[in-house]
């Protein structure tokens, strides 16, 4: 994709087009299927080439900067909540109450909407980074979801780091190995959690 960020103009006319395309398919898309249409029919994807990875990450982050942003406003103009996962993009009714509509508004989505909101990341991101990207993107989807389950079992959602995963791994085992009075069983799980993440890294 172009090296260039995106203008306002654009990005409020790609918003309107996802909002067009969510509310006329209640089921969704998956990221996939999106992307596939975004580059027969918008601009800003005219050069999307999946197989590229700069090109690949790019799509994605101003997909995603878009999702979250169309997210807010859906919320704001009481059109209902946007679910956001890769293989999952729809648009859900108006919630019916403030309870249900928490369900949405965990602090890991408003993490990620925060990820997504910074545009430094597109603009600086370097090949190794977009390469260490899709391997944990394609790491996850061989394992069929152990990658974001084990990542939960830890406390962690993507995106995150080797470094960041390991850190985590290592002060959760220190405070619940049993010689320091924590729960065996607990260790159990964070080991087990570990082990996925360390086999879906090819370490």
């Amino acid at each position: 994709m172009n090296a260039t960020a995106p203008s306002p103009q654009a990005l409020a006319a790609l918003e309107d087009q996802l909002l067009e395309l969510l509310s006329a398919e209640p089921a969704g898309f998956s990221e996939h299927d999106l992307l596939k249409r975004l580059r027969e029919s918008n601009a800003l994807f005219a050069d999307f080439n999946a197989r590229e990875p700069l090109s690949l990450f790019r799509g994605h982050f101003v997909l995603f900067h878009a999702l979250y942003r169309l997210r807010d406003r859906a919320r704001r103009e009481r059109r209902g909540e946007l679910a956001i996962e890769p293989l999952a993009i729809v648009l859900r009714p108006p919630a019916a109450d403030a309870s249900a509509q928490a369900i949405f508004a965990t602090p890991e989505a408003e993490r990620l909407s925060a990820w997504y909101g910074d545009w430094e990341r597109w603009r600086t991101a370097t090949a190794a980074e977009v390469i260490e990207w899709l391997r944990q993107f394609q790491a996850l989807r061989r394992s069929g979801g152990q990658r974001a389950l084990a990542l939960a079992a830890l406390g962690l959602q993507d995106p995150v780091d080797r470094a960041a995963i390991k850190q985590q791994y290592r002060r959760l085992a220190m405070r619940h190995h049993p010689d320091r009075g924590g729960d065996g069983l607990r260790l159990r799980d964070i080991n087990a959690a570990w082990a996925v993440l360390q086999a879906g890294s090819d370490e």
